[in-house]
């Protein structure tokens, strides 16, 4: 592959989607994030707001939900089917879309578990990042964002921490925060934005010149 691309996993109040964007401006790559709901839809023929179902959302699980292996597939129904929007082939499309981009375009992919979706054993043109920070620092910064009380920002905070965590386990067996997926794991409240940046920016341009035979 020729293209390369920057996922971001982050928790809400990092500054995570930030920095894709500062990622994106000063690389000159495009960028996606809930764009991707609308590539999915003209591909897939499905509306848009189905698609909110999945949108880093967990339903209820299936009666035979096993989140030590996912539901995922790469596997699409027809749409003869009865189950060509059910929440696993509505995923499916979603990852359809973020494949095809992680083939074609240099790019930066916020969430959807996009770092495990473009797996490394698959794809080795793909710098998995996850952005985290300290409590203090994410809810300041949520707060500069959202109304309503302390106690209104941190419960939100709680329920979408615990709402991307089922995400992941749901679609990908796996655990959202574990290191072990991630080629970095950055904390805003110690490194700043600047800093989280840099730090990709390296790793990115390492990756080009070490598959182009520059390194």
């Amino acid at each position: 592959m020729d293209n390369y691309v920057i996922t971001i996993a982050r928790q809400y109040g990092s500054g995570g989607r930030t920095i894709g964007e500062m990622l994106s401006k000063n690389l000159g790559i495009a960028y996606y994030d809930k764009d991707i709901i609308r590539l999915t839809s003209d591909d897939s023929g499905i509306h848009e707001e189905l698609f909110g179902r999945v949108d880093e959302y967990t339903s209820a699980k299936p009666p035979l939900f096993d989140g030590r292996s996912g539901i995922y597939s790469k596997e699409l129904i027809s749409p003869r089917d009865k189950k060509f929007t059910s929440d696993e082939n509505l995923f499916n499309y979603q990852a359809k879309i973020i494949r095809e981009l992680g083939e074609r375009e240099n790019c930066v992919i916020i969430g959807r578990c996009s770092n495990f979706i473009l797996d490394v054993s698959e794809y080795t043109n793909v710098v998995r990042v996850f952005v985290h920070a300290s409590w203090e620092f994410r809810v300041k910064e949520a707060m500069s964002k959202m109304s309503g009380s302390r106690k209104d920002v941190e419960k939100f905070m709680r329920k979408d921490d615990k709402r991307k965590m089922e995400y992941c386990l749901r679609y990908t067996g796996k655990e959202w925060t574990d290191p072990a997926y991630y080629d970095l794991y950055l904390d805003t409240s110690v490194l700043g934005f600047d800093g989280v940046y840099k730090e990709i920016e390296k790793k990115y341009n390492k990756l080009r010149n070490r598959n182009n035979g520059s390194i």
